[in-house]
């Protein structure tokens, strides 16, 4: 259902700073930066655009945040849990929140957190190390929260001890997959829907070019999987997917990405979005 607000300011340095909520109860409370609003400006804002998936931290500037860092013998990792395609983001920990870290070393599990966060003991060898984190929303919160009830984000990267650097950031690669959605996160029944997929890093990578792109899609909670036609025009990255004939389905989507440093994330969303 399409709302329409008007909001009057005074001019003369006062800034504003928006929270947007999903649903009322039990939504998710996404925060955009601290803006100001000179006289005679015309602002537009878009919420929870794209496959909403977890993001970096960021502050009240709307600047991205050291989100996952290598301490000596340390890791610790704390993205947020939800974010959107247009550089919002909501804090862990609403209603019906829940998600989990597991750290594995050269295939090897090393450490486990119950929450999406967490500090992990690290050998000094440079190593493989492959971070899962699975997060949603569960109970009766889940009733109010219909897309990305589940998402389960595997970032691959290789680190070892820097003796010389107190803090290293770590090289986690955050998927955002554009959609010509239509409400509440609904696509047509039509073939040729291009998906538009970048990725974002954190205050302390700077992802490099991104190498490789593949995009896949589920109309039965992941069993079976189609490959969407993935293309790179001028360095942007772009998926097209066909769902004719599949009006009335949910989508699971799944992504997996590589950049020129050797980061690399695959992404599941369960309920991504829907199909009219």
């Amino acid at each position: 259902m399409a709302t329409k607000r008007t909001e009057f300011y005074t001019d003369g340095g006062t800034k504003w700073f928006h929270f947007l909520t999903s649903s009322f109860p039990f939504g998710e409370a996404m925060a955009d930066a601290w803006r100001s609003y000179p006289a005679g400006s015309v602002r537009t804002e878009s919420w929870y655009g794209g496959i909403v998936a977890p993001a970096a931290i960021k502050d009240d500037q709307g600047v991205e945040q050291l989100t996952a860092e290598r301490q000596g013998g340390l890791m610790g990792f704390a993205p947020q849990m939800w974010g959107d395609d247009f550089g919002h983001v909501a804090n862990p920990g609403s209603f019906g929140d829940e998600g989990n870290l597991t750290l594995r070393r050269n295939g090897e599990e090393i450490g486990y957190s119950y929450y999406p966060n967490g500090v992990f003991e690290v050998p000094a060898e440079d190593s493989a190390y492959e971070l899962e984190m699975n997060s949603g929303k569960y109970g009766g919160p889940a009733r109010q929260w219909a897309r990305s009830t589940e998402i389960k984000t595997t970032w691959g990267f290789r680190s070892a001890l820097d003796p010389d650097t107190f803090s290293v950031g770590l090289p986690l690669l955050f998927p955002r997959v554009g959609l010509p959605e239509e409400g509440s996160k609904t696509l047509a029944a039509s073939a040729g829907q291009v998906l538009p997929v970048r990725v974002t890093g954190h205050g302390g990578y700077a992802p490099g070019d991104i190498a490789s792109v593949k995009f896949a899609y589920s109309y039965d909670g992941g069993t079976t999987w189609t490959d969407a036609v993935v293309s790179s025009t001028g360095g942007a990255w772009a998926a097209t997917v066909d769902h004719t004939g599949a009006s009335g389905k949910t989508v699971d989507t799944r992504v997996e990405v590589a950049d020129s440093k050797g980061a690399t994330v695959t992404q599941t969303v369960k309920a991504a979005y829907a199909i009219r």
